[in-house]
């Protein structure tokens, strides 16, 4: 990504993986995001029972919201914080062109990012994730990014539910919050993708 030019005014695209997945995964999709994107993928921190990477530590899957707690986390927040800001100065790439995605748990890892703060994107895109309940009770940033909310309405992982709540908790914040749900499953698909590119090149013409 150059770092001055035309060019360094591009959206850059951190993606973060789901369960059991890579950074690699990203190349099934790249094709289908607009050209104009750079995107990041960076692989989760543990090796997951099911084969590849993971973002948290193991909870009690059949009571998520429950037993989801901030030590499940805590570790890959930090390094996933410390790799995107490295990059961020790295390449200068300015807040108003950085946007965060992540699909299932790194949708969850999205939420949790952006609203530490510490970060500070333009927008945020949690595909198909879970509202992690911890984050409700923490002390919220001066000013929240943009969100682009997306869920499959035949989701056989996670429910429809989950990403509504986010919603609502997000509009009680008055974060500029949007919703898409899209008929598919718990995957993305080729309208997705379609929404997120016209998302974010709508954020991008803002600036």
């Amino acid at each position: 990504l150059p770092k001055t030019g035309v060019l360094a005014q591009v959206p850059v695209l951190f993606l973060l993986h789901g369960r059991a997945a890579k950074a690699e995964t990203i190349f099934s999709i790249e094709g289908l995001l607009d050209p104009s994107f750079h995107v990041i993928s960076i692989r989760a921190t543990y090796d997951s029972p099911k084969g590849e990477y993971e973002w948290f530590l193991p909870y009690d899957y059949s009571n998520p919201i429950e037993t989801f707690t901030e030590d499940r986390f805590a570790e890959s927040e930090e390094i996933l914080t410390k790799q995107i800001e490295a990059m961020v100065a790295e390449k200068e790439i300015s807040n108003d062109r950085l946007f965060l995605s992540g699909f299932s748990q790194g949708g969850a890892m999205c939420h949790i990012l952006s609203l530490r703060g510490i970060l500070k994107p333009k927008g945020v895109i949690p595909m198909s994730g879970f509202f992690p309940r911890p984050v409700t009770h923490w002390p919220l940033p001066s000013s929240l990014p943009s969100y682009l909310i997306t869920h499959g309405t035949r989701d056989e992982v996670l429910p429809t539910s989950e990403s509504k709540v986010a919603v609502e908790f997000y509009k009680e914040k008055n974060a500029e919050v949007e919703y898409y749900e899209y008929n598919g499953r718990h995957k993305m698909t080729i309208p997705l993708v379609k929404k997120i590119n016209e998302w974010v090149l709508g954020k991008r013409d803002m600036v």
